[in-house]
């Protein structure tokens, strides 16, 4: 039988000798195909050499076909690479991986097709943040496996990211009016949002337990910064209001399903002005730096750097900046 009818074979010719190569099935780290050498069909070996080396190909094959999309995300998980990422990095894969262990959990690793993930990532649209983190967690698990001869497929290869804007702090009619809504629910979240400067995944997860006298003690979950918080005395208030327990401050446990309940009663109660959580970050951030915070004094309630402090100042209002100046020009007068 000639050689370039056999299948996985290739023949190439160098320097007047003819070699004979067979296809593995798996890639090396820079995602290159392996080729292995073969004796020429002459050799009376090169039936039981291609026949063993078919058959760990095919072998490898089923193994791939078998593994799931689960198993595939719980490998990369415990891989020495994942180890050695950040742990807010680690973190925030956990936390996306769960997305397409939910939606495509089951399927085989092999047998996603980027259709499926371009669906899954549609469905996403009103929340395109978190879309794009599910697309960069889903692609880092992918990339490790490919390399790891898991896998052969891209399912992610070319997708854009969704373009997702920046969040706009709330006018200051409608956080007023959510500071002081009817309902428990989005009352209590706007004022730990807001009093806090926290992101929602931090102050979802806050517990009673997190209150030691009168600050808040907590871990950024992103940054892994830990923060003594002094509780403000509007929040104590609400505080106040609700009943101490063993669990989560705000009722429900720390999820990312919690997190998109806190968006759609944010948004409901706001209606018809749109509005996400994050903007009472930045809304808390102008507050301070209105009253008259340093930067460094925003940024410890905060968390965040002094240069993201100072690009959120951008956004200060001048009309009370101006108000908080002349009142400090006139006292010194006096």
């Amino acid at each position: 039988m000639p050689a370039k009818t056999i299948p996985h074979v290739k023949r190439t010719k160098a320097k007047g000798h003819t070699y004979y190569y067979f296809d593995t099935g798996q890639v090396n780290e820079k995602g290159k195909r392996i080729w292995k050498a073969l004796p020429p069909p002459s050799d009376r070996t090169f039936g039981s050499v291609y026949a063993a080396m078919m058959g760990h190909r095919t072998r490898r094959a089923n193994a791939v076909a078998q593994l799931s999309l689960t198993g595939m995300i719980e490998l990369f998980q415990a891989s020495d690479k994942f180890s050695k990422l950040a742990a807010s990095t680690r973190s925030l894969y956990e936390l996306y991986h769960r997305e397409l262990i939910d939606k495509l959990g089951a399927a085989p690793a092999q047998m996603v097709e980027r259709k499926d993930i371009v669906l899954l990532l549609d469905k996403m649209a009103d929340r395109p943040g978190a879309a794009n983190m599910v697309q960069r967690a889903g692609s880092a698990a992918y990339t490790w496996a490919r390399r790891r001869g898991h896998v052969t497929n891209d399912p992610f290869a070319d997708i854009e990211e969704m373009a997702t804007g920046e969040h706009q702090p709330w006018p200051d009619d409608v956080l007023a009016k959510a500071l002081a809504s009817e309902d428990d629910f989005v009352r209590l979240s706007v004022h730990l949002l807001y009093y806090t400067a926290q992101r929602i995944g931090d102050v979802a997860a806050l517990t009673w337990r997190d209150i030691i006298g009168d600050t808040i003690v907590m871990t950024q979950k992103k940054t892994g910064k830990a923060l003594d918080i002094p509780i403000h005395a509007e929040l104590a208030k609400e505080l106040a209001r609700h009943p101490r327990s063993l669990s989560t401050i705000i009722p429900g446990p720390a999820t990312e399903g919690k997190n998109n309940k806190i968006r759609l009663a944010l948004q409901a109660a706001c209606a018809p002005i749109k509005v996400v959580p994050h903007g009472l970050r930045k809304n808390a951030v102008n507050s301070l730096l209105e009253a008259g915070c340093s930067t460094g004094e925003t940024a410890a309630i905060s968390g965040q750097s002094l240069a993201m402090v100072e690009y959120y100042a951008k956004q200060r209002s001048q009309k009370k900046l101006g108000q908080a100046a002349m009142l400090k020009w006139q006292r010194n007068r006096d």
